[in-house]
């Protein structure tokens, strides 16, 4: 299964290239700070914690769909298992909050993870992403920012 293709239409193409080329148009790449790891950091945990919840009675609502986690109106999508030692998923969740769009992509891997938020408001998509790897002599990676017209 392509998780991408369960992201609405105007997130598939920039989560795409994302994945691809680690960029989005209409971005902008800064280093990556304490602040900004310890926000990516925690978008990534929360969406693997939300994915561990996978066929868990009363945690799940989405029982006999594995790879889909629904849980307070936020659907999961994903591929992988994060509690397995590589540490290696794929999840995206999408979904409308106070009538704006919203998308989102985590990948964790072994060393280290890529997170991608859109929020599509009437055609003006704002982007925010990291991408962070671990290295011997610490973290290193990028933060994007920016926006474009969907």
């Amino acid at each position: 299964m392509n998780i991408i293709s369960s992201l609405p239409r105007w997130a598939q193409a920039p989560t795409q290239k994302f994945i691809s080329q680690g960029k989005v148009d209409g971005t902008k790449a800064t280093p990556l700070d304490q602040d900004t790891f310890d926000q990516s950091f925690k978008l990534a945990s929360g969406v693997a914690l939300l994915a561990s919840n996978d066929e868990v009675p009363g945690e799940d609502s989405a029982l006999g769909q594995p790879g889909v986690v629904r849980r307070n109106g936020v659907t999961v999508t994903f591929e992988g298992d994060s509690s397995k030692s590589d540490g290696a998923l794929e999840a995206v969740i999408s979904g409308t909050r106070r009538g704006v769009e919203y998308a989102t992509y985590v990948q964790t891997r072994p060393d280290g993870f890529t997170t991608l938020q859109l929020t599509n408001d009437d055609g003006y998509v704002e982007v925010a992403g990291s991408v962070v790897q671990q290295r011997a002599d610490g973290i290193a990676g990028y933060i994007l920012a920016g926006q474009f017209s969907a």
